[in-house]
């Protein structure tokens, strides 16, 4: 135990280290490569491969040097472990606007996933972020318990125009902060107009999701209704997830025509 703990902080005291293995496992590589690539003297660099090989983790073939099965799966194990700490780093801020039980996806898979957040000086930085995504998109799939009063405008207009296959589910809550604005409420109805699909849900979501083409999009909300930060992730899991959760929410939807959206009553 007391080995296998050393060897463990062996590679963490030391980030050259870990990427030294990291390169190695990648593909074979010479010592040439590597100094060039790890920036280190040829010293240390011998230093370190000779006790790479002491590990059993590093073998050598000519003049490359490649991981063995130990190395290879040590390699992928501590990168997997930086990649969980760098998410719960990122992720902790806003761990309390995220329901995992609710939603049924665990942490580590969101590991690799982009955070943008709000700021004091850049409040709309996330919508901003959406943007650019759904101004770009083929197809989108959209689950919205909350309407960013930033939305895109660009957004409403390509799918207007059928440049952009969608399909929208809304809650009552999120139907009534649209009619809430002549605007949003204006294209609302114009999407309709042209044979937009777009539903009511009569229930709670416990958070607002997009598929956007292959990319799975989380817009979490505050107590104030405010959106504080956006997640996007091409994680293959996830996307099944946000397609199975689209297509669950659907089942239990109802289409709305355009008179879902109409200015509130006095």
């Amino acid at each position: 135990m007391n080995d296998s703990f050393e060897d463990i902080q062996f590679l963490a005291r030391a980030q050259t280290r870990i990427h030294a293995l990291q390169l190695l496992a990648e593909q074979p590589r010479d010592r040439d490569e590597l100094i060039d690539q790890l920036d280190i003297s040829r010293a240390t660099l011998s230093r370190l491969l000779r006790q790479f090989e002491d590990r059993k983790w590093v073998s050598q073939d000519g003049a490359q040097y490649r991981t063995t099965r130990f190395g290879s799966a040590m390699a992928e194990d501590i990168t997997q472990l930086l990649d969980t700490a760098t998410t719960i780093r990122h992720f902790q801020g806003i761990a309390q606007y995220l329901p995992f039980d609710e939603l049924g996806i665990e942490f580590y898979q969101l590991r690799g996933a982009r955070l943008t957040e709000a700021t004091t000086s850049d409040p709309a930085a996330p919508a901003r972020r959406v943007g650019q995504l759904l101004d770009s998109a083929d197809r989108t799939r959209i689950l919205k318990q909350a309407i960013d009063p930033n939305a895109s405008r660009p957004h409403y207009e390509a799918v207007i125009q059928g440049q952009q296959r969608t399909a929208v589910i809304l809650t009552h809550e999120a139907i009534d902060t649209v009619n809430e604005s002549r605007t949003t409420r204006q294209w609302f109805q114009e999407m309709i107009a042209n044979e937009v699909p777009v539903y009511r849900y009569d229930g709670n979501m416990p958070i607002n999701l997009k598929i956007i083409d292959e990319t799975v999009v989380l817009s979490v909300t505050d107590a104030n209704g405010l959106f504080p930060a956006l997640i996007e992730t091409d994680d293959d899991e996830i996307f099944s997830w946000a397609v199975e959760t689209f297509e669950s929410y659907g089942d239990q939807a109802t289409l709305v025509d355009q008179d879902a959206f109409r200015p509130p009553a006095d």
